[in-house]
């Protein structure tokens, strides 16, 4: 490297889809690993796993969302994308969706963590919310990721 400083217009993108990626990354390890693998426990150790892998994905959500939020918001207007993004354009009808559809996975994140944390003592029953919220923030999550796919594609 010749010294030069990265240009914000490079760094920040890649802040964002980062720190996305372990947002989304670790509901999808909890939901595809974590939570099959406690099949196998008995009820009481099932129960600790559970409890130890939600405060786990409560840490690593707390500390991935708000910079994936922030990067989020500091990458949409970069210097030329303004016009890209009036109201009405496609653009900007995709940006509204992913920022809804981002701000329903921290609610459904925050329900998790603060309203149904207790109803863990049963993940292997489909009426769960908790695990019902973590598939639900999971499937939002691969519907963001391909939402920002599309605003790169169509906006910048």
């Amino acid at each position: 490297m010749d010294g030069k400083a990265i240009p914000l217009q490079i760094f920040i993108p890649w802040v964002h889809i980062f720190s996305f990626s372990i947002w989304l990354g670790a509901n999808l390890f909890v939901l595809g690993v974590l939570w099959p693998a406690s099949r196998g426990l008995l009820p009481g150790p099932r129960l600790d796993f559970m409890r130890r892998a939600a405060r786990g994905l409560n840490a690593v959500v707390a500390a991935a969302a708000p910079v994936a939020v922030l990067s989020g918001l500091a990458g949409v207007f970069p210097q030329g994308t303004a016009a890209q993004l009036a109201p009405g354009s496609g653009a900007f009808l995709i940006l509204a969706a992913k920022t809804t559809l981002t701000a329903v996975m921290a609610l459904n994140h925050g329900l998790q963590a603060f309203r149904y944390h207790a109803s863990l003592e049963n993940p292997l029953d489909g009426r769960n919310p908790w695990m019902r919220l973590l598939v639900a923030n999971a499937a939002l999550g691969i519907i963001v990721l391909l939402l920002g796919l599309g605003l790169r594609r169509v906006a910048f």
